[in-house]
């Protein structure tokens, strides 16, 4: 039973990570399929009107629509590929900024600071150590 959950959540883990990915190299295929299957068909089509000129013609234009077909599936990798890199880059944002904490700051005297008596304390204890001090004393 373990074997099996496993399994299938290593199949999880891979389409989700990889889903981009196989379908478009299944949509690659299945169109390098669809672009041979018109070309056959087109040369038997030659082939009854008996013009060699149609022949040559279909050649260029099937190794035409291949070559197209394999550079979009490069270029999407390609861009695809930058893309998730610049989502990993960390940005310069106001969350990543180093937070200054010093008191004569303009910034922060915009108010009254509800965390200044926090920042001020030597140590931070929380609610379930002051109740085990209470209870000691």
């Amino acid at each position: 039973m373990f074997k099996q959950v496993f399994r299938i959540t290593f199949v999880t883990l891979i389409w989700k990570q990889y889903k981009q990915l196989i379908v478009s190299t299944l949509v690659l295929f299945a169109y390098l399929w669809l672009v041979g299957s018109i070309h056959e068909d087109y040369l038997n089509y030659a082939e009854l009107q008996s013009d060699a000129n149609l022949a040559g013609k279909s050649f260029i234009y099937k190794w035409a629509a291949l070559v197209a077909g394999v550079l979009i599936y490069i270029s999407f990798h390609l861009f695809r590929g930058k893309k998730a890199g610049q989502r990993n880059k960390p940005r310069s944002t106001k969350l990543n900024a180093k937070p200054n904490t010093s008191p004569t700051d303009p910034e922060q005297n915009e108010g009254p600071d509800p965390f200044a008596e926090i920042r001020l304390k030597k140590k931070l204890r929380s609610r379930s150590e002051i109740m085990i001090n209470k209870q000691k004393n």
